[in-house]
């Protein structure tokens, strides 16, 4: 079992701390809410990867930023972080990768966005968010892990 860890610090003024640990790697990433808003675009994703579907999120840190992607392979999802100067995807590198079952990989996602929500973060430190698909991303991971054990 892979163990991933993301947390964060109370967000000021448009930004968010977050720090994300995985494989023995461990990252500090300061994000704004301009011009994109990451964690809505964190639940997009993993809505998105718990339905076998790639996706990314883009952490912006002014001018440069983070790539989070989420690709799914067979039964697992592997996640790696890429590092962009200027937020050039281009020139992007890889800063973590790490594969694991899709729950192993995304319910520690999904629980910081839960935990996030349970704060009430409001503008002009964080804007709203839209958690109406929190409830059917858990039923696809969980769907997903109780498909899987039936095979064995």
């Amino acid at each position: 079992m892979k163990t991933i860890r993301l947390s964060h610090e109370a967000p000021s003024h448009g930004w968010l701390t977050l720090h994300l640990a995985a494989n023995g790697h461990s990252i500090e990433i300061d994000t704004s809410d301009v011009p994109n808003n990451p964690v809505q675009e964190l639940i997009s994703a993993i809505h998105s990867a718990a339905g076998g579907v790639m996706a990314c999120v883009w952490f912006h840190l002014e001018p440069d930023g983070y790539y989070l992607h989420l690709e799914p392979i067979g039964d697992n999802i592997r996640l790696r972080l890429d590092y962009a100067p200027e937020s050039e995807q281009s020139r992007s590198r890889k800063v973590m990768e790490v594969e694991g079952d899709r729950r192993d990989i995304l319910l520690p996602f999904w629980r910081f966005i839960r935990d996030f929500q349970s704060r009430g973060y409001t503008e002009p430190h964080w804007p709203d968010v839209d958690y109406r698909d929190m409830d059917a991303i858990k039923a696809r991971i969980d769907k997903h892990r109780a498909w899987a054990t039936h095979l064995c």
